[in-house]
């Protein structure tokens, strides 16, 4: 309910009147978010090891999505530090937060391993478990993404609306958790019936509608931009700053004006 309470209030509190699209487009992601929690997977982590859950960082798979997260955050980095396209770098800087704060598979997966070790030392009390040296990496992991998503939902802020930064974060977010989670959780496999292979996708398919939105709002927006300076300030000089110049007279010419040939000093008007 953040989203939606920021766009109710961010008119009255700080004076940001969210467009008519800005609330569309909200209304969307907030209305895709609630699908996807209905509809999709509720598995529980009951019978999980944490032998388990260390061996499932190896999958080839998952490996390979940690590869493509580092690729698009590296991306979008570099389209907000050295990108020439006004929408692109909006959109860049919308989405960063979001997609790395998606990464909840370190939160959950230190959380079991946690359940995992406890259930362990209930059953055997003599076993002298301890927690693994991944279940503090990973909570390590768990912070520093939530932190760093927190900075650039912050930097957004700065430089757009509140209205775009936040509902940009929450629709990167959801996008970016449910990707994950449809790698290492194996989500479509575990939906329950028919009605949630359908309503899922499309609680998905919603929430990237109001993304679309949000995206293309930017072309909306006039942005003057400018390629090394506007030419009019090269030619154009103002009086009080226009140079004066001074020319004094030689003695030469004095004499030429002002003193007939051949008189006595006489002037010649």
């Amino acid at each position: 309910l953040t989203l939606v309470w920021i766009v109710l209030l961010s008119n009255p509190l700080i004076g940001e009147k969210p467009t008519r699209r800005q609330v569309v487009a909200a209304s969307l992601i907030v209305a895709g978010e609630v699908v996807v929690a209905i509809f999709g997977d509720h598995t529980n982590d009951e019978h999980v090891t944490a032998k388990a859950v260390e061996e499932s960082y190896r999958e080839p798979l998952f490996i390979a999505y940690f590869v493509a997260v580092a690729l698009w955050m590296a991306a979008l980095g570099y389209e907000i530090k050295y990108g020439q396209s006004q929408f692109l770098r909006r959109f860049a800087w919308g989405v960063s937060g979001g997609s790395i704060t998606g990464l909840q598979n370190f939160l959950k997966d230190s959380l079991t391993i946690l359940k995992a070790v406890h259930a362990e030392e209930a059953v055997n009390p003599q076993s002298g478990l301890s927690l693994p040296w991944h279940f503090y990496f990973m909570m390590f992991l768990a912070m520093s993404t939530a932190f760093i998503g927190l900075l650039l939902l912050t930097a957004c802020m700065k430089r757009h609306d509140v209205t775009y930064s936040s509902a940009m974060f929450v629709g990167s977010f959801v996008v970016s958790a449910s990707i994950m989670s449809a790698i290492h959780y194996k989500t479509f496999s575990n939906l329950e019936n028919v009605w949630n292979f359908i309503l899922y996708p499309m609680g998905l398919a919603i929430l990237m509608a109001g993304i679309v939105m949000l995206i293309y709002e930017t072309k909306n927006i006039t942005v003057q931009q400018s390629d090394g300076g506007d030419d009019t300030d090269d030619v154009s000089m103002s009086r009080e700053t226009m140079p004066t110049m001074t020319v004094a007279p030689s003695e030469e010419m004095e004499n030429l004006l002002h003193t007939a040939p051949g008189s006595d000093g006489d002037v010649a008007w």
